[in-house]
């Protein structure tokens, strides 16, 4: 599994199929990243060449002490660090994108917001659509509603009765930095490794950028965390209703916004956690609560769906674009048909535009985390769910027709939590393997 997610990273497979799904930027982006690592390393060879000529140039154990200081086992080191990142995302979104949405779903799922926003799922069809008709708006029988799942627009919404809709996402990158904190809390032991992959994972400019957008996949992460978070602080010997209730709920909302990406994280989510709790006291009342937790937003979705297309179980963006809007492989609603080896060259460019989007590095933004894997020995039992949850994320990706591709590949968004981890550990895995004087 880990030598085929490196093939798929590194080499460009897509641009060796002859189809219009290419890299093109490849060759460009392998020239800058042997210049820039040469560069890196000579710095770093130079700097390590002073240390040991000039006493206090640096101080063995720096790094790991400067890491640890923003441990998030630290409640008031979390903070901080939420706060920087919220106000880094609301300067992203205001002087990079000047508080506007910019992409077609950007502006379509704000158009959505403001339906909701004054108390609406749907408008009147306009008897002169010719200023309000745009791509992926539904015009059906004098209803006129857009197509997104209502999870993302319910939040905008909410910014919008504030007159700061540009505000919501950013404070939803805040508090997915928040949860990810949590989650660190219990899925690594090392104080300074917690404190580099919270940095990794606020400060990364994929995530960064997107957090300052109007899309939808910031949000989505947000409730993915808060869920993962509840599920791992849950304890076997006295399973809390309130904190599977909890973890439901935010399935429930991730579910709400973009489900392809819920479906990934629940599947081994729900597994995990049959497994590790099934045996555990109040499993059965903990169960029932993370279902009611799950079902309220999904009844919202039902809802809305009911009110729109007239069916509940019946997407919008479904009544759109017809049934080959989903998953599998099968003609596609534009485009060539998705088949596997389509689907293939997708997984190809979305890790591929990874390496170079998530940290924006002079060297392969995954190859720290995939060296830290090759050299673990062992996974914890969280370790293998965010793996898997990674890895099902990616196989249902394979199974979708279109390219997601805006400030970076979003659809590999999801991604992004399980890649800062393992490149926050890779230092400690060099020391224990190789010794102190290596890493």
């Amino acid at each position: 599994m880990l030598a085929a997610f490196a093939v798929l990273s590194l080499i460009p497979i897509a641009n060796w199929i002859p189809d219009e799904l290419a890299a093109p930027w490849f060759a460009s982006a392998v020239s800058g990243w042997v210049s820039g690592t040469a560069i890196a390393v000579g710095i770093g060879i130079v700097v390590a060449l002073l240390a040991r000529r000039v006493p206090g140039l640096w101080r063995s154990g720096a790094g790991r002490d400067a890491f640890a200081a923003i441990d998030p086992g630290l409640t008031p080191a979390l903070l901080f660090v939420v706060v920087a990142a919220f106000l880094v995302y609301l300067g992203v979104a205001r002087w990079v994108f000047d508080a506007k949405p910019l992409h077609i779903d950007e502006m379509v799922q704000m158009i959505q917001a403001r339906m909701y926003a004054a108390g609406r799922v749907w408008l009147p069809t306009d008897p002169d659509p010719t200023f309000r008709s745009i791509l992926h708006q539904v015009d059906y029988h004098g209803r006129t509603f857009e197509h997104f799942p209502p999870g993302g627009p319910l939040l905008l919404a909410l910014g919008e009765l504030v007159g700061a809709a540009w505000v919501m996402v950013p404070l939803t990158g805040a508090i997915a930095v928040l949860a990810w904190g949590l989650v660190l809390r219990r899925v690594e032991g090392s104080p300074s490794v917690r404190g580099a992959a919270l940095v990794l994972f606020a400060a990364a400019p994929f995530t960064a950028f997107l957090a300052g957008s109007h899309m939808n996949h910031t949000p989505t992460l947000m409730w993915l965390l808060l869920a993962l978070a509840a599920a791992l602080h849950l304890d076997p010997a006295r399973l809390r209703p309130g904190l599977a209730f909890g973890a439901g709920l935010a399935l429930g909302m991730a579910a709400a916004t973009r489900p392809p990406d819920a479906l990934a994280a629940a599947l081994p989510l729900a597994l995990w956690a049959a497994i590790r709790f099934r045996r555990a006291p109040g499993f059965s009342v903990a169960l029932a609560a993370a279902v009611v937790g799950v079902a309220i937003p999904v009844a919202g979705v039902l809802f809305v769906n009911q009110a729109t297309t007239g069916a509940p179980f019946r997407f919008a963006y479904e009544f759109l674009w017809g049934k080959n809007v989903g998953l599998g492989f099968h003609p596609a609603p534009w485009g060539p048909p998705h088949t596997p080896t389509r689907g293939l060259e997708l997984i190809n460019l979305y890790l591929l535009r990874l390496e170079a989007y998530l940290f924006e590095t002079p060297f392969p933004a995954l190859v720290p985390a995939l060296a830290a894997l090759a050299l673990s020995r062992r996974l914890g039992s969280p370790d293998r769910l965010l793996l898997a949850s990674a890895v099902t994320l990616l196989g249902l990706y394979f199974a979708y027709w279109h390219d997601g591709f805006y400030l970076g590949p979003r659809f590999a968004y999801g991604l992004i939590p399980v890649a800062v981890l393992w490149s926050a550990r890779l230092p400690g895995l060099v020391r224990e393997r190789f010794g102190e004087g290596i890493a």
